[in-house]
């Protein structure tokens, strides 16, 4: 079956070789009409194939605009096309995931790369060879854009196949990088002909285009988070937990030593700190005892009171002012503060990327940022009910960029916890 696949295609463009070296995607014409596409890092021989699986596809599923292999990676994780509107920003849908952790077809966003067939009339619809030619400026994006503007259209579903697997060569993900997000000639093309930057993807704005509301078919990423109750229960559980918990503790001190260690001395020493999220201002309390000022924002009215009394408490009420606001949206002058502390927050937000925005906003040029949020893990989260999600290092270290950090340092916490720990300036 692959041999007579083989045989009967139609090659329309030539394949990637040294003497072709900006061409990303090849591109071959089916006898069902289709098209295969596949990125450079995948042999010919081995997209054609997979064909068979991925034909079989648009016999399975209703509407199917595009179809996609599953990809493998040698260490044995999967993914399955891309999450693009994300709280995270560009996420590559199930990294991470074993192997065999999809046994069934899943719908996706779109595609980035590996090995996909295109419905004949989408490709040609969306401008498919447009999208893949070099010269357009795509590069590593080109398959995203297509699978992304066939969602747009509302041309069909793109679907990762299980049945068909692909084991991703070593510098697949790193020629994506470099040649997709990380060129500014495809990022600017991409924020163009897309209309959002998909690095930084900012949800409100997004759902304000009625033309972008196909592409938005997670239903979990669009929901509200449940409402934070624990300071009803439990009071000022933060501090309580500092003085009886020896390793909560010694985490507490440890994030507050990383940040003291890594103040700039280019930033006005009397601003003030801020700690968003605050919750019952137990870490503004720590960085009022290193001497500082510090401005704690939390939304959370009863969240409120509960640090007011446990500040008062400790005698530190004079340093530390309590104010109602949410992370997206801070009631504070440009470049008011030396500081930002994000510490168990990030992973509660519906929309990190405003939120990192603001705080940006109000941090003086080269003031600091820490950032501490749970590691992510496949299949679990460490507050199933709270946490909206988890992240992993790099796509942390990518978002805080993409708002316009610099990343200074990064690092882990282990042991009791597992925590992802940055420190950034803006």
């Amino acid at each position: 079956m692959n041999q007579a696949i083989s045989s009967k295609c139609c090659v329309m463009t030539t394949p990637l070789d040294s003497t072709n070296p900006a061409r990303f995607f090849v591109w071959e014409s089916l006898e069902s009409g289709r098209v295969l596409v596949r990125d450079r890092s995948v042999s010919e021989d081995a997209a054609r194939a997979l064909a068979p699986e991925l034909e079989d596809a648009f016999r399975r599923h209703d509407q199917l605009a595009v179809s996609c292999a599953k990809r493998v990676k040698g260490e044995c994780v999967s993914a399955h096309g891309v999450f693009v509107f994300h709280p995270k920003g560009f996420v590559r849908n199930g990294r991470g995931a074993p192997k065999d952790a999809e046994r069934f077809d899943c719908e996706v966003d779109a595609v980035d790369c590996g090995v996909a067939i295109v419905e004949g009339e989408v490709f040609d619809a969306v401008r498919g060879e447009d999208l893949l030619d070099p010269a357009v400026g795509f590069g590593a994006l080109g398959l995203l854009a297509i699978t992304l503007e066939a969602r747009a259209r509302k041309l069909g579903r793109v679907v990762a196949c299980a049945a068909a697997v692909l084991e991703e060569s070593a510098s697949c993900e790193a020629d994506f990088e470099r040649e997709g997000f990380r060129s500014a000639i495809a990022a600017s093309h991409c924020a163009a002909h897309l209309e959002f930057n998909a690095e930084a993807c900012d949800l409100e704005a997004v759902a304000a285009r009625r033309a972008l509301s196909s592409l938005r078919w997670n239903a979990a990423i669009w929901g509200a988070p449940v409402g934070f109750e624990k300071y009803d229960d439990r009071g000022a559980y933060h501090w309580k937990l500092y003085d009886t918990h020896d390793a909560y503790h010694r985490r507490a001190d440890t994030l507050m030593s990383f940040l003291m260690a890594n103040l700039s001395a280019s930033v006005d020493a009397a601003l003030p700190m801020i700690d968003i999220g605050a919750g019952d201002a137990l870490f503004a309390g720590l960085a009022a005892r290193h001497g500082h000022r510090v401005i704690a924002i939390e939304p959370e009215p009863h969240a409120i009171a509960v640090a007011l009394a446990a500040l008062a408490a400790a005698e530190l009420s004079e340093r530390v002012s309590v104010i109602e606001g949410r992370a997206e949206q801070i009631p504070l002058e440009n470049a008011s503060c030396k500081a930002a502390l994000l510490l168990d927050v990030i992973e509660h937000l519906r929309n990190p990327m405003r939120a990192l925005k603001e705080i940006r906003r109000v941090l003086a040029p080269g003031g600091a940022l820490i950032v501490a949020t749970p590691s992510w893990k496949f299949a679990s989260r460490a507050d199933p009910i709270y946490h909206l999600d988890e992240y992993r290092e790099e796509e942390l270290a990518r978002q805080l960029s993409a708002a316009g950090f610099s990343v200074h340092t990064t690092a882990r916490i282990r042991g009791v916890y597992d925590d992802v720990v940055i420190l950034a300036h803006a």
